[in-house]
């Protein structure tokens, strides 16, 4: 990160809950279940194969041919890494990862967020608790297999055995700024959705491929939730300005808002590492005075509260800075301009300027802690397909995908209890719960007025037509003989009939 060592790197995230770029989304999933179930324990390194399942005799072969036999191993090994998730979860040549068909498979990875929500279930650190949703997490994802993950299951059952899946040990909780204000709303609705989707049929009756899936976006949902509700730490709750579609992007007044709407959320990271380093450097100040910085041709040192230290000591020892004292001569050109002491023998700084010169340099030197931690935002958005656009572009929104949908309409029915809905109904519970804002209403106009924008009211009606067609596509929308519509499930759209 070029922010230091690993003591760091957890008051950071402690801090501002994210400490580095986020890590893929069945990753993520895979960190959550680790909390819960007990890891593979011959490592990351290893790679399944036809060797390893004729050895133990689940396969059998007995064909004599030795070209026959290789063109086998190698459409079983094909197979495996398809439906074992291998391929789908690449993270390096070195490590391979899996879907968890059995627990016994699971590999997480060393990425963060690995904790956060772990930490965002309310009351996750009672006993009681942390093994109701254990069990939960085990039934929803082994409760029943049929046609590829019931052979999958099979073959890895008889390789891995039965035993050992449960985490005996919970962890010790982290990240107490979610017990505090707007984060209430977010840990209940995060607990509330959490429960739903591991009890309810509307997600049970799926295949294995689907429910794991299903968990995956749920999950990385709540990182964006986590994210803007940081945005809106001193009012209610944080608010998108979301297109119907991410086909409406045209340049026009509606997709502006959204797009500048984004990047104010994405802002929230430069203001929480700036007052992250503002209080470690406090530590150095004596009653909130300047820092003192002298220049000479050779040395940089920092006056603080402990006497005069070199400046790379001092960041080292203050803001747990992962620089070098050796490489301190290779790094005082960077340091003199980004504290703009060429040709300055002192100089004196307030604390938020000593600060953002010390961000600079960083990123000069390292990259930037800042991009690599606001990129949460951007990497798990574009997961589950809900920030737009998936390349490089700096000018990213927030926007409705089929996927995506198909996910909140399922989720909103098994709130309801009910196959069926009205739209404007389901519209009104993403904008309640969610911050979701689709169409015009008081909440859009004050998130307007606060962007200093002005949208056309026939563009509003051109992001709820995006809706429709976006719920038409997925099969999950229902015309009524009024012009009103219905949303329901892709499966059950054939049995509705108007009473």
């Amino acid at each position: 990160m070029g922010t230091g060592d690993k003591a760091n790197e957890r008051e950071l995230a402690s801090y501002i809950g994210i400490s580095g770029p986020e890590t893929p989304k069945y990753l993520l999933v895979n960190n959550f279940l680790s909390e819960f179930f007990l890891e593979d324990e011959r490592g990351k390194e290893r790679q399944y194969s036809y060797e390893d399942f004729l050895g133990e005799k689940i396969l059998i072969c007995e064909e004599d041919n030795d070209q026959k036999k290789k063109q086998l191993e190698e459409s079983f090994n094909y197979f495996f890494r398809r439906f074992s998730g291998e391929d789908m979860i690449l993270f390096s040549e070195k490590k391979h990862y899996y879907f968890p068909l059995k627990p016994q498979m699971l590999r997480s990875a060393p990425y963060n967020l690995r904790h956060l929500l772990y930490c965002m279930i309310p009351g996750i650190e009672k006993e009681e608790v942390f093994r109701e949703i254990q069990g939960l997490l085990f039934e929803y994802l082994y409760s029943g297999a049929d046609g590829v993950s019931y052979l999958m299951s099979t073959i890895c059952e008889k390789y891995f055995g039965r035993d050992g899946w449960k985490r005996e040990e919970k962890r010790n909780y982290e990240f107490d700024m979610l017990k505090s204000g707007n984060f209430r709303n977010v840990r209940r609705n995060f607990r509330e959705d959490l429960y739903k989707l591991l009890k309810h049929r509307f997600f049970r009756n799926l295949d294995f491929y689907k429910r794991y899936d299903y968990l995956a976006t749920l999950l990385d949902f709540y990182v964006i939730q986590f994210i803007i509700n940081k945005k809106a730490i001193t009012s209610n709750r944080g608010y998108v300005l979301c297109q119907g579609s991410s086909h409406l992007s045209n340049g026009e007044a509606y997709h502006l808002a959204c797009v500048q709407n984004y990047s104010e959320i994405r802002f929230v990271f430069q203001t929480e590492l700036k007052e992250f380093y503002i209080q470690c450097l406090k530590e150095e100040q004596v009653d909130n005075q300047n820092i003192v910085v002298e220049n000479s041709d050779d040395k940089i040192f920092v006056i603080g509260k402990n006497g005069k230290k070199e400046m790379i000591q001092f960041v080292r020892e203050v803001f747990h800075s992962s620089f070098k004292i050796d490489a301190k001569e290779s790094l005082y050109p960077s340091i003199r301009k980004m504290f703009a002491l060429e040709g300055v023998k002192e100089k004196t700084y307030p604390s938020e300027e000593f600060v953002m010169c010390y961000i600079d340099m960083s990123k000069a030197r390292k990259g930037s802690a800042l991009s690599k931690i606001s990129s949460a935002l951007n990497t798990c958005g574009k997961d589950i397909e809900f920030v737009f656009p998936k390349t490089r572009s700096k000018h990213k929104y927030f926007a409705l995908s089929p996927s995506l949908l198909e996910f909140l309409v399922r989720l909103y029915l098994a709130k309801e209890e009910s196959t069926y809905a009205y739209l404007d109904n389901f519209l009104d519970f993403l904008q309640e719960k969610y911050g979701i804002c689709i169409q015009k209403n008081d909440q859009m106009d004050k998130m307007l007025k606060k962007l200093h924008m002005k949208v056309p009211f026939q563009e509003f009606r051109q992001n709820e037509q995006a809706l429709i067609d976006n719920l038409d596509e997925i099969n999950c929308l229902i015309r009524l003989s009024d012009s009103g519509y219905v949303i329901t499930l892709p499966e059950e759209k054939g049995e509705f009939t108007l009473l």
